[in-house]
């Protein structure tokens, strides 16, 4: 019998054996969440459970690579994209633990070429995404390069150091930056000797036998059943080019049993003890004293009543997730290669079917919108609170108005939401009922708007006059600007009665106006003009604020 063939049969037999110790119905239900993808000419998934200590379900869906049709499956090797900052947090805890890091000294004490800021920034702040300091990625994709360039943690490093400012004053606030995590790194490189890759292969993963994960600090190396994932393009599957080296925020290759592994040192501590389970537990504190859901490459939530503590990726095609449910000693893993799969939408739909009726029933908390007493509000006050809204964080604007009566949210010509009034400036969403609305008229005469989420966030929005445009006023916009930033020519030319965006003359839509000196654009974010004469501008995104642009 062929060498191939019994390794077949082996990894068939050990899946049998782990997959009989969950119910049949149950592992129907599984399956039919993947039916989409568990073909020979599809990528697709692979997902992992596991049980008070035990793999119980362990399953692949699809092809890891479509050249050769090799199935997924829980020996399959995945590039896990953000879900392996647990693991760079994990070597900066050891080394903390170890004496050889302060989370409270500053950054340059291990990286002394980085530029000094206004305020000191801490490993504790790289850690926690309080730092301010701007996504690189984010910073990559503004000057215009591609995810699929070859790019290493030095080139991350240089545009680090090329930004003369950051979003805000570190531990101000919490902004998820990849800046911070090749920062922590370089710090593990530099401070205990050797690579990370090679530390937390002595530290992490030889110790609890993770013998197929590393970090892929080296795109060309050879690694037997790797994954490749991809993308359709018209009617046509494609892959991606991956020639990234950067990691620490990523780049990290694993199995869905090697993570089983890592899961299980949560509950038996084998690495690093309890001490290091308790630090890498630890959530981020503002400099305010909120404490936010982040601790050291995890997030901590809730799921119908069951704490979770989790973490996804995305990058390259790859879509991944993680999420443990202490209390219950039970976590789903789920690895897609390509970007159709949602692998945190397939987790709790394992979970609702695992669990079943003994999870929190939706419908039980929201019973307090069905005893919602709704008040009576004339036409003629509802119009007080028509206007357009601007959102400065999310950098999105909401068109507030009346019709028949009843006050509107829109968030698109396609999308919005009756307001239903419970007193005489606050509102429930028609068909988000644990979704509230309130306006409160602000100190110059405007309305401010707060969406409350069923979560307890809030989203603070202003009224604002939109921009009165003529084509005198777009010709004052008309011009190159160059970001020392980015080091890259954005220029802006009139067409078609609009102004529209270009990089390094490749165009990139029109923008569209908000207010005065305000456009956004599809596919950059937020651009605010200052000067008489336009001298200059900046851009925010979801990530990045305030890189300035100077005319040329």
């Amino acid at each position: 019998m062929k060498k191939s063939i019994v390794h077949a049969l082996f990894i068939a037999m050990i899946s049998f054996h782990v997959n009989a110790q969950i119910e049949k119905d149950d592992q129907i239900k599984i399956d039919n969440l993947f039916s989409k993808w568990d073909n020979e000419n599809s990528p697709g998934a692979a997902i992992g459970i596991i049980r008070e200590g035990k793999l119980i379900y362990a399953k692949g869906y699809g092809i890891g690579n479509l050249d050769y049709t090799i199935p997924l499956s829980a020996n399959s090797k995945f590039y896990i994209a953000s879900t392996a900052k647990q693991f760079t947090a994990a070597c900066i805890a050891l080394l903390t633990i170890e004496g050889k890091i302060r989370l409270d000294d500053e950054i340059q004490k291990y990286i002394p070429e980085l530029p000094k800021y206004d305020e000191k920034i801490t490993v504790r702040n790289l850690v926690h995404h309080t730092s301010g300091i701007r996504d690189y990625l984010e910073l990559m994709y503004l000057r215009g390069s591609s995810f699929e360039d070859y790019f290493t943690i030095d080139d991350g490093l240089k545009l680090i150091m090329r930004q003369n400012t950051t979003n805000f004053k570190p531990g101000e606030e919490y902004l998820y930056s990849n800046s911070g995590y090749i920062l922590m790194a370089e710090i593990v490189n530099r401070v205990s000797g050797m690579t990370i890759r090679k530390y937390a292969d002595k530290n992490i993963f030889q110790p609890l036998g993770m013998t197929n994960t590393f970090f892929n600090d080296d795109h060309s190396q050879i690694t037997k059943n790797r994954v490749i994932s991809y993308q359709k393009q018209s009617d046509t599957l494609k892959r991606f080019v991956q020639n990234f080296d950067a990691h620490g925020d990523g780049n990290l290759i694993t199995t869905i049993k090697d993570m089983y592994l890592w899961d299980q040192n949560f509950y038996h501590h084998k690495v690093g003890g309890k001490v290091l389970n308790n630090l890498i537990s630890t959530r981020g504190i503002l400099n305010n004293g909120d404490t936010i859901h982040y601790s050291f490459g995890l997030s901590h939530g809730r799921y119908k009543g069951m704490k979770t503590v989790y973490h996804g990726g995305g990058f390259l095609g790859f879509r991944t997730q993680f999420v443990r449910f202490p209390e219950q000693n039970f976590s789903v893993i789920v690895f897609a290669n390509t970007p159709d799969v949602n692998p945190t939408a397939k987790v709790y739909s394992i979970v609702d079917i695992i669990f079943e009726d003994k999870l929190q029933n939706s419908s039980k908390e929201n019973e307090i919108t069905e005893t919602v007493k709704y008040v009576k509000i004339p036409s003629k006050k509802l119009k007080k609170f028509a206007a357009m809204y601007w959102n400065k964080e999310g950098q999105n604007s909401r068109k507030i108005y009346v019709e028949n009566d009843t006050l509107r949210y829109q968030r698109s010509e396609d999308s919005e939401s009756k307001l239903l009034p419970i007193s005489k400036n606050e509102f429930i969403m028609s068909n988000f009922p644990n979704v509230k609305v309130k306006f409160n008229l602000k100190e110059d005469k405007k309305y401010g708007m707060i969406v409350t989420l069923d979560d307890g966030t809030l989203i603070e929005s202003s009224a604002y006059e939109p921009a009165i445009i003529t084509s005198i006023y777009l010709d004052s916009f008309a011009g190159s600007y160059y970001s020392s930033d980015l080091d890259c020519v954005y220029e802006f030319r009139i067409r078609d009665e609009a102004l529209f965006l270009y990089r390094n003359g490749d165009g990139l839509g029109k923008l569209n106006p908000v207010m005065k000196d305000v456009f956004t654009n599809d596919n950059i974010g937020t651009f605010k003009f200052n000067g008489i004469n336009k001298s200059e501008f900046s851009i925010s995104s979801e990530r990045v604020n305030g890189i300035k642009f100077i005319r040329q």
